[in-house]
């Protein structure tokens, strides 16, 4: 498997290789003031890529039907296991987070289920859009913007004919995180199949999947694994793989049967992203080294330092119970996506604005990937210069977010 693992050892943050590799934040800020910088990013995906990963990236790929590739297959087998805390299997798919969340409507749900969604955002309601395309009876338990689930609300919702809930571990358009733990005793006790997008939470918060009944949970490479965007993966407990036998898969591309069948020789049924499967492997092997507990750690650290600093500055926080992946920032009255847009131009910064109702009332810094106390330290001082230069809009102060 050597020829597999060609990745240069005791590389620095941000160093380059070559004179082709950029720097871990790479993009080039076109037409404005700091056109010749870097742009940082602060973005909830992509993030930040540690040096000696982008650098397998620009490596020639392998060829994958091989021996070798299907012993590093089994590697990152194991290395997925671990991160999401299960002995159960994990399906490897070449796709975004989105496929994997409509992998699951496909596979999993049949004719007979009625689902129940949790929806606290955008991408709550993805889950809602995802089972209307396809057919499945839902409803959706609405939680209101960056607040915390009442659970005999959820209680109360479950005891309606409802087979299986689609719960959201942390909500990324908000920063909401929810109590997935309490939420896998209560529908373990009533025997409703619980699937979680814990796509922007592994990494960045705990997340039992074994031991919180967890039934079913998918994530994608761009988060808190700090990749290029392009895998996602799909974790089953055994009550999930009994589903399998009883439900008719409807999709041939997205068969989750087939990827588990051939993921036992090593392989996965359609070309994958050969180059992302060689950045995952050192990346699954950085965090075994690491310890899962010492990488939440520093996700926990950067936010806490990150939320400490906001103080001085004329900005609150949105949720009540937030995740160490991003700080969703409250603007009160400053106009967020001006905010958006100044650090771009003026500083080479790149946060995440919002949509719809938050779009001018919240932004959003992610934690995720390879960040420095100084980067840090930067967006905080960009903040005080802008909030020292722009207008208030002359309009009352809502006291929260609508």
């Amino acid at each position: 498997m050597s020829g597999l693992l060609l990745h240069p050892a005791g590389r620095s943050r941000g160093e380059e290789v070559g004179s082709r590799t950029p720097r871990a934040q790479g993009l080039i800020i076109q037409k404005s003031a700091v056109s010749d910088q870097h742009i940082t990013l602060f973005t909830p995906g992509p993030v930040p890529i540690p040096g000696h990963l982008l650098a397998l990236g620009h490596q020639q790929p392998p060829y994958n039907r091989t021996r070798d590739f299907s012993r590093l297959t089994y590697s990152i087998l194991e290395g997925l296991g671990y991160v999401f805390q299960t002995a159960g299997s994990v399906m490897l798919l070449t796709g975004s987070g989105t496929a994997a969340m409509e992998t699951v409507v496909l596979n999993f749900l049949g004719d007979g289920d009625r689902a129940l969604v949790l929806n606290a955002g955008t991408f709550g309601q993805r889950w809602c859009d995802l089972c209307s395309v396809h057919g499945i009876a839902q409803e959706s338990l609405c939680v209101e913007a960056g607040q915390d689930l009442a659970l005999d609300s959820l209680a109360s919702a479950l005891s309606k004919n409802v087979s299986v809930l689609f719960a959201t571990a942390h909500e990324t358009s908000t920063g909401a995180l929810f109590d997935i733990e309490a939420i896998g005793r209560l529908t373990s006790r009533l025997g409703i199949l619980l699937v979680v997008d814990a796509i922007s939470t592994v990494c960045a918060d705990r997340f039992q999947m074994d031991d919180w009944n967890v039934d079913v949970a998918v994530l994608s490479s761009q988060k808190g694994l700090a990749l290029p965007p392009g895998l996602a993966f799909i974790a089953m407990g055994d009550r999930a793989l009994e589903r399998l036998d009883n439900v008719q898969p409807r999709t041939f591309y997205f068969n989750v049967r087939e990827y588990l069948d051939n993921q036992k020789r090593g392989q996965v049924p359609f070309t994958p992203a050969i180059g992302l499967f060689l950045q995952l492997h050192q990346r699954l092997l950085d965090i075994k080294d690491m310890t899962l507990e010492r990488l939440i750690g520093q996700h926990h650290e950067k936010a806490h330092e990150f939320r400490e600093a906001l103080r001085t500055l004329p900005f609150e926080t949105l949720p009540t119970r937030p995740s160490n992946a991003i700080t969703a920032v409250t603007c009160g009255n400053y106009d967020a996506y001006e905010i958006v847009q100044a650090l771009r131009a003026d500083f080479g910064i790149e946060v995440a604005p919002n949509g719809g109702a938050l779009k001018h009332r919240v932004f959003r810094v992610s934690h995720m990937g390879e960040h420095s106390p100084e980067d840090s330290r930067t967006l905080t001082g960009a903040l005080s210069g802008i909030t020292a230069k722009l207008s208030v809009p002359e309009r009352a102060a809502t006291g929260g977010v609508t």
